[in-house]
């Protein structure tokens, strides 16, 4: 029960986590990868502090979030090695707390970054990886069906792409 993270900080962090998120989609990637980047190594310096159990996991979870999100970030500034890294440490932080669906959103981001790139059918492999993974009608199953159904379009298999576009609407 001994812990030298301040009270509250876990929930502050978490709430820092989700308007970094909802910020994603307009703010520029050179603006937010600071911001996301700072956030990390707070939460490093949380977890090289002493912290119960539940505190850790949760400085764990956030990491990994913050992690998927630097990688996203990394991606759409075309800096895939460090993208690639980011989605590493985001993959063994979700492993490490039993956390599908950060799981799910690390294979899905690979899928999108395979279907940008053009390696169809590795994103096939990765996006239907990625729904067995995420929790049932959880949002990285459905955008993973949907990347699976851009993958089949893009290799031109029509049956394939309209069983994938049916579940997404299902």
């Amino acid at each position: 029960a001994a812990s030298d993270v301040p009270d509250g900080i876990c929930e502050r962090i978490e709430v820092a986590v989700d308007n970094l998120a909802v910020a994603y989609p307009r703010t520029p990637p050179g603006d937010l990868l600071p911001r996301v980047r700072s956030h990390l190594e707070y939460v490093s310096g949380l977890l090289d502090m002493r912290a119960t159990l539940a505190q850790r996991r949760r400085l764990l979870v956030s990491g990994g979030w913050l992690s998927l999100l630097a990688a996203t970030v990394l991606t759409d500034l075309h800096n895939s090695p460090a993208a690639d890294s980011y989605l590493r440490t985001a993959a063994q932080l979700a492993a490490e707390t039993g956390h599908a669906e950060i799981t799910a959103w690390t294979l899905e981001t690979r899928a999108w970054i395979a279907v940008t790139s053009g390696n169809y059918r590795a994103a096939v492999e990765l996006a239907q990886g990625a729904q067995e993974s995420a929790p049932n009608g959880s949002s990285p199953y459905i955008q993973a069906t949907a990347q699976e159904g851009r993958a089949w379009a893009l290799l031109g298999d029509q049956a394939r792409t309209g069983k994938a576009i049916a579940r997404v609407e299902a």
